[in-house]
């Protein structure tokens, strides 16, 4: 680094911005490459006995890791912009380059510039990808795992376990031993639920699980097996019978909507701009409800100025009469709020995934605001420490992102604070980290400023002056 102070600061400080673009570029996509291996796995762990052993082909399960890919991007991009300040300026730190720059007069706001700048650039590319193939791909992602489902239905059903009655409705069904490449099922218990006035059980040696041409229907073909069955209300009345081939037919849904990727998208399957769009629509619908709410109200309160009780009638008459003119209006008011309370949470849902938008990439530049100090007060305590304590910072931000969201489709918060309060904390943290490295020492300065202020006590004190 020597060889940069003899220059003149203009071109000193070109020098800087590469030498400290360069440092920490290569641990910025070692940190992003480390992070997304670790979620990589994390998806393997829980997805894996779904892909893997059920017969399907290599490309569908490339396919489906792809499309899960951009989640992971979105997140480890800001986390490895943490990682790369420390580790870049912390290498500058214990090898004495920071001393040498601020000797010839680069203060930490020139050294922390290049940095904001790459940041910033880092920042605008998780903006884009957040905003135009997060949403794609986890669209993609949904229609692959409900064509997998499609294609493969006895992925379904685990061996040794009872379905709960989700993936085929009005059944519960048992089999012990499954083969997901041609949906062929062994030694079957299944229990009927479809009939409430009667229980019956069926057994089978071997089955087969299959959906009809427009996946309406789910057409299960049992083999060699026997039909239990009793009346609930006749306990007695008990029958059995077998079977060399019995059909069962069961209507489902979930399964029917797929044409070619079409199908309905949800709030994080949308980007910012179809978001907003909603948005509108959704604010529009509400203020309707409202107006219609409001007209209820009125009718409901004219109705009961103009209401005259009948004379000569009983007490017990009279309620009856009014609960029976009132019960409409209440029972319609009642539907209005609950209208008006389920577009609120729709809006409050799609604001959430705006704010999301845009508070994720902009803690890129936050957490570069952290890191640049992390990294400088590293020097004694070591790059490790300093890379431990960034990956503290992020999963206290991570828990802020989380349960900001939890709160703010809760109503608690707004969704404004649920996605940007996390921001604002840890911008609070990084404004005084910085300070406390561009300030010489600044424990001395507090140090000093006690003793100053204990001397002038002690001047002032007339006891003291006595003796």
């Amino acid at each position: 680094m020597h060889q940069y102070l003899k220059r003149p600061w203009w071109k000193l400080s070109l020098r800087v911005w590469d030498h400290i673009v360069r440092e920490a570029v290569t641990p910025f996509i070692m940190a992003l490459t480390v992070i997304m291996f670790v979620f990589l796995l994390q998806f393997l762990m829980r997805f894996i006995d779904r892909i893997v052993g059920k017969g399907l082909d290599l490309w569908t399960i490339i396919e489906l890791i792809v499309f899960n890919l951009a989640w992971m991007v979105v997140l480890a991009v800001p986390m490895a912009m943490l990682v790369a300040c420390v580790m870049a300026f912390g290498a500058l730190a214990s090898s004495n380059e920071l001393t040498a720059l601020k000797a010839a007069g680069v203060s930490l706001g020139r050294m922390l510039f290049p940095i904001m700048v790459l940041s910033i650039m880092v920042a605008v590319f998780d903006l884009q990808f957040n905003n135009i193939v997060l949403p794609d791909a986890n669209h993609r992602a949904k229609d692959l795992m409900t064509d997998i489902t499609r294609k493969k239905p006895s992925l379904q059903i685990d061996p040794g376990t009872f379905t709960t009655g989700d993936e085929i409705p009005g059944y519960s069904i048992l089999a012990r031993r499954t083969n997901p490449a041609t949906s062929d099922l062994q030694d079957l218990t299944i229990y009927d639920h479809a009939q409430p006035n009667e229980s019956r059980v069926i057994t089978a040696k071997f089955g087969h699980l299959a959906f009809t041409r427009d996946f309406r229907n789910v057409i299960l073909t049992l083999r060699d097996g026997e039909i239990h069955q009793q009346g609930a209300q006749q306990p007695g009345d008990y029958r059995r019978g077998r079977f060399g081939t019995y059909i069962v037919t069961v209507p489902t849904t979930g399964y029917d909507f797929m044409h070619q990727g079409e199908s309905e998208r949800s709030d994080r399957e949308l980007s910012a701009t179809a978001l907003l769009k909603y948005l509108h629509t959704h604010d529009t619908l509400k203020s309707k409800e409202i107006a219609q709410l409001r007209q209820h109200m009125v009718e409901f309160a004219n109705e009961l100025t103009s209401l005259k009780a009948p004379e000569n009638q009983q007490a017990t008459a009279t309620i009856s009469l009014m609960r029976s003119m009132f019960s409409p209006h209440l029972m319609t008011l009642q539907n209005d709020e609950s209208s008006i309370t389920q577009t609120q949470e729709d809006i409050d849902s799609y604001q959430v995934e705006v704010h999301k938008k845009y508070a994720i990439p902009a803690s890129c530049i936050i957490f570069a605001l952290i890191g640049v100090p992390l990294g400088a007060l590293a020097k004694r305590s070591g790059v490790g420490a300093g890379t431990g304590l960034s990956i503290g910072f992020f999963v206290v931000y991570w828990i802020f992102l989380i349960g900001g969201e939890k709160l703010a489709d809760r109503a608690v918060i707004t969704p404004f604070w649920g996605m940007w309060g996390g921001n604002f904390i840890l911008l609070g943290i990084g404004i005084l980290l910085t300070w406390r490295v561009a300030v010489e020492a600044p424990q001395m300065l507090w140090i000093k400023w006690v003793k100053d202020q204990f001397s002038k006590l002690r001047r002032n004190n007339p006891v003291e002056q006595l003796t």
